[in-house]
């Protein structure tokens, strides 16, 4: 199966469990992959049959920045089956990095695959 997939989408968020995490927004980074064959796309050059990278980013920028979750967890598995859902993908791959929670790492994080 092709794979398109979304690196390094920035979202501005309030997500946790402590108190001062419900207080301020915190960047979270995303990474998605998507299976998706690309055939018809392919032989006919037309974006109506291509999974549209753009349509999929905006989506996911409304969706976590629409909801608030304390957990990552709950987040990144309704993510999923909203894009899978919205945009008829039948696999989905969701890394998540949250830089700002862990001083002495670079990043945490959580990846999740659906399909």
């Amino acid at each position: 199966m092709d794979k398109v997939f979304i690196r390094g989408l920035k979202i501005e968020t309030v997500i946790g469990v402590f108190a001062w995490e419900k207080q301020v927004q915190q960047p979270l980074i995303f990474d998605l992959t998507m299976d998706w064959d690309i055939t018809k796309a392919a032989e006919t050059d037309d974006l109506a049959y291509a999974l549209n990278y753009a349509a999929v980013s905006d989506r996911v920028i409304e969706f976590v920045q629409g909801n608030q979750y304390d957990l990552l967890e709950r987040l990144l598995v309704q993510l999923a089956e909203t894009l899978r859902t919205e945009f008829s993908i039948s696999k989905i791959k969701i890394r998540v990095e949250k830089p700002a929670v862990a001083p002495d790492a670079i990043a945490v994080g959580l990846e999740i695959e659906r399909g």
